[in-house]
């Protein structure tokens, strides 16, 4: 199993966001749609607009990892996957925490994915704290 190099990783996670952007945009019109206009600070709607806002990211995530083998869309595109150093089936605890530290290694300026230039397995820092790995497959 060959590591993913960084390039493919990132090229990958551009690839992601943009749907995981456009799942944000539909489901934000639908609520606008729904409420009749923009939700006011403080109510319920806004609420569910954060909800959405902040959890897109990791349930799109967390969904493609564990129901597609490891896979998200732009992973299946560069042809890598996701896989456990273990070799066991990835579960929602391990995704979700992988999706944190990914966002907390994005918020320290990227350190989190540099990481995988100067680790000699291309690990990134969720790879290493959730002992997981990204592979590139056939």
């Amino acid at each position: 199993m060959q590591p993913a190099g960084f390039l493919k990783r990132i090229l990958a996670l551009v690839y992601d966001s943009l749907l995981i952007g456009a799942i944000v945009l539909v489901l934000s019109l639908l609520l606008v749609f729904v409420n009749s206009g923009y939700p006011e600070s403080g109510s319920f709607v806004s609420f569910i607009q954060f909800f959405i806002l902040v959890f897109a990211g990791p349930i799109f995530y967390s969904y493609f990892w564990i129901a597609n083998k490891g896979q998200t869309t732009g992973m299946q595109a560069w042809k890598i996957q996701l896989v456990t150093i273990d070799e066991t089936e990835l579960n929602i605890k391990k995704t979700m925490l992988r999706c944190l530290i990914s966002t907390i290694s994005f918020a320290c300026f990227g350190m989190g994915y540099l990481w995988i230039l100067y680790d000699k397995d291309n690990l990134s820092w969720s790879d290493i704290l959730t002992k997981t790995k990204v592979i590139k497959t056939n």
